[in-house]
């Protein structure tokens, strides 16, 4: 994704968004997220279709972007031309490294990855926000560090429209 573009699935655009609205919106998501793993019994571990990840599954890969990211905002922090580590976001699905997620243990670690990465974000020295980098071997586009950050937001707007959307598929 270019960093200028919106999010055709949600309307999201990394642009408009500023430093200061990350933490709360980012805590905002991830609670609203905790709350539909914690809330929904055995339908969080159910996929609606084939092709759509369970709400546990979603619940883990946020888990896990909430770190990655934190990662590679510490790595633009450091290096002068870093590049960023893929998540294989897909690969963690398909083989299966997310079969033994617990959903009160992943509703833990969600919430932890979320702080984690917010306190990290806050911390950042005074302008490294605008420090540019890779984003990943896959994904080599130069980002800035605000962007890295708003995408970390994107993802978990995102995907909590897609555990609501899960949950309106397996009510119906």
């Amino acid at each position: 994704m270019v960093p200028s573009e919106s999010c055709p699935g949600c309307g999201f655009v990394w642009d408009d968004i500023s430093s200061e609205e990350i933490p709360a919106r980012t805590a905002s998501a991830t609670d609203a997220f905790v709350d539909v793993i914690s809330s929904n019994g055995a339908n969080v571990g159910v996929r609606p279709s084939p092709e759509r990840w369970s709400i546990l599954e979603y619940g883990s890969h946020m888990r896990d972007v909430f770190l990655s990211i934190r990662e590679r905002i510490v790595k633009a922090s450091i290096e002068d031309e870093a590049i960023g580590q893929p998540i294989y976001r897909d690969e963690r699905v398909n083989l299966g490294f997310y079969k033994l997620d617990e959903p009160e243990e992943t509703a833990r670690e969600l919430t932890a990855s979320s702080k984690l990465f917010v306190r990290t974000f806050l911390a950042l020295p005074d302008g490294d926000s605008e420090r540019r980098f890779a984003y990943s071997p896959i994904s080599p586009q130069k980002v800035t560090i605000l962007w890295a950050a708003a995408q970390a937001l994107h993802e978990s707007e995102h995907h909590l429209g897609d555990v609501r959307e899960n949950l309106r598929l397996l009510n119906a």
